[in-house]
């Protein structure tokens, strides 16, 4: 199956001004992930179904009946004929799909096939979803990483300048302990951050071992124009999995509608030839074979109308879900944004008061515990607010991929069926 994959920006309902979003800037490449995704065996292995539900269509669209051919052989005794009759009959038949059965297999068949091309869209999109939420992982990882080590180095900077002051009498023996107490958790927190970096990392190759490495990006959340009401709408537009249960549910109601028809049993009609009685009797004739037992198929007629109840309930709790998981995307993403601004701004205060800090314990205007602990505060701040910058782009992204504006293939862009 040929795919073109581009970043989509398209009006859903006229809700959506399509200039007013803009992909965040940390997200791998478009051409990559589409390989990705296209190689990965959840989504190949739905493309197989999709091969089996075109088979299935094929077989409703031929019918459970096929020509047969009968032949039997006798030999007649007659009394007071020495000779025996050696007789034989040979004759065709076939079964008929009647009361609009053959039309019904043939809507069956292509209910079928669009449940099954829905649940390639979905095995895709729950792929990239997967994807989504590692690779974010994976940078943050890295980004909690490389700050640890930032502060690591920092403190080794200040541990420097104790010892020195130390070594002339200006710092007390305390200090410099204080200082090799800060910088040794400095460095415990890079190790458990490189900790969380390699599994984080490990998780992704092992996922998508072709997706390029993980690359941080100063990129800075930008929240797409809209209301919750409109990307809620977006997301259910096109969304494979409901999609996919809604073509259940078709199919189920039409096989029920089937079943009932199958209450009037298909009839098999023959013809035959027989050679009889030395050959003197030659007999052409129509043969005509009805079941006549009901039970079975009024059990099965029943069987599917629970099927089709079961599914028109599932869509329903389907489609809250999604509604639900819609909006909450969507408060991600607009606070997520705000969060993160606060978040930067008290970083860069505290990032301050470090730095004034630091200077104040060098000129002698601030012991050491308080610079130490003005360094610290400052260093959770900045990770915290590179954290919260990263959960922004990943709701940010989470948004416009449910809704298929990024990620998305030529197919979730044509009608659906609904």
């Amino acid at each position: 199956m040929s795919r073109h994959i581009a970043w989509i920006a398209l009006l859903v309902a006229g809700t959506l001004p399509a200039a007013e979003f803009t992909p965040p800037a940390d997200l791998p490449p478009i051409e990559v992930v589409s390989a990705v995704l296209d190689d990965h065996p959840v989504v190949r292995e739905a493309e197989a179904r999709l091969r089996v539900a075109a088979a299935e269509r094929d077989a409703l669209d031929a019918g459970p009946h096929e020509l047969e051919l009968r032949v039997t052989g006798q030999r007649r005794d007659i009394a007071g004929v020495a000779d025996r009759s050696d007789e034989w009959s040979a004759g065709i038949e076939r079964g008929f799909r009647l009361f609009g059965k053959a039309g019904l297999d043939a809507d069956i068949g292509a209910r079928g096939m669009d449940e099954a091309r829905e649940k390639v869209g979905d095995a895709r999109h729950e792929t990239a979803r997967q994807l989504l939420g590692l690779w974010y992982g994976a940078l943050r990882a890295l980004t909690e990483t490389r700050l640890r080590a930032a502060q690591a180095d920092l403190l080794d900077e200040v541990r420097s300048t104790v010892a020195t002051r130390n070594r002339r009498g200006d710092a007390a023996r305390l200090e410099l302990l204080e200082a090799d107490a800060a910088l040794a958790q400095a460095r415990s927190q890079q190790q458990q951050a490189l900790g969380r970096q390699q599994a984080a990392l490990a998780a992704l190759r092992a996922s998508f071992p072709s997706l390029p490495p993980a690359t941080p990006r100063a990129a800075e959340p930008l929240l797409p124009a809209g209301t919750a009401a409109d990307w809620t709408a977006a997301t259910l537009e096109h969304n494979h999995e409901l999609l996919a249960v809604q073509s259940a549910l078709e199919g189920s109601r039409l096989a029920a509608r089937r079943a009932g028809r199958d209450r009037l049993p298909d009839p098999t009609l023959g013809l035959f030839y027989a050679n009889e009685q030395f050959g003197d009797e030659k007999i052409v004739g129509m043969s005509v074979a009805v079941p006549i037992g009901i039970g079975a198929r009024s059990a099965e007629a029943e069987r599917q109308r629970g099927q089709a109840d079961a599914l028109a309930e599932l869509e329903t709790a389907t489609r809250r879900r999604l509604e639900a998981e819609a909006v909450v995307n969507w408060e991600r993403a607009s606070t997520g944004v705000e969060t993160w601004r606060q978040l930067r701004d008290a970083a860069a205060a505290m990032t301050r008061h470090a730095d004034l800090a630091r200077r104040a314990y060098e000129l002698g205007e601030m012991p050491l515990a308080e610079s130490l602990l003005a360094r610290r505060n400052a260093a959770e701040a900045e990770v915290a607010a590179e954290q919260a910058r990263l959960d922004a782009n990943e709701a940010i992204a989470r948004l416009l991929l449910d809704s298929h504006r990024i990620w998305s293939t030529q197919a979730d862009d044509e009608p659906h069926g609904g």
